[in-house]
């Protein structure tokens, strides 16, 4: 589904839709953000905030910000890279779409 571009167009209005999207970073993401300290050792939610495409590689790539954080980053990763809280049929509908994708790429894609 999202390989194609008339789907992924339509796939993606339907997820804007339905923004802000609660989600929980994977564990390469999570150990990142550890890293830089941006989280603690726990894995706070986060709210993504907007998709869109990335034409270079045909990744759906999300923006999503940490909640409570003071500062209000925004950080931009591949969609693969959080696990969706799945409350609204266009979260089921992401999870569902980017499950293929996610386990053909596997550990070779980086988390950030």
């Amino acid at each position: 589904m999202i390989e194609r571009e008339k789907s992924t167009h339509s796939f993606l209005e339907r997820l804007r839709r339905s923004l802000p999207i609660s989600a929980h970073a994977r564990r390469p993401l999570l150990g990142y953000l550890q890293s830089k300290r941006v989280i603690g050792s726990t894995s706070p939610t986060l709210r993504v905030v907007n998709v869109f495409h990335n034409d270079y590689d045909g990744n759906i790539m999300c923006q999503f910000t940490v909640e409570g954080d003071a500062g209000a980053r925004v950080f931009v990763v591949p969609l693969t890279q959080l696990a969706l809280t799945r409350k609204r049929p266009a979260a089921r509908e992401a999870a569902k779409a980017i499950a293929p994708r996610r386990r053909k790429l596997g550990a070779a894609q980086p988390p950030y």
